[in-house]
């Protein structure tokens, strides 16, 4: 279990998501409204 912690594998994959999902929020607009793709289509007749 040590070396496990002690892994650079370990930590470089953990800072990965860490900055994916930092990312993720960051980047993210904040007035998306998500709406089904059958509403779209009926609004747009």
């Amino acid at each position: 279990m040590r070396s496990i912690i002690k892994s650079t594998f370990l930590w470089q994959f953990a800072a990965g998501f860490a900055l994916g999902a930092l990312g993720m929020v960051t980047l993210t607009p904040a007035d998306t409204v998500t709406a089904p793709f059958a509403t779209t289509q009926q609004q747009a007749r």
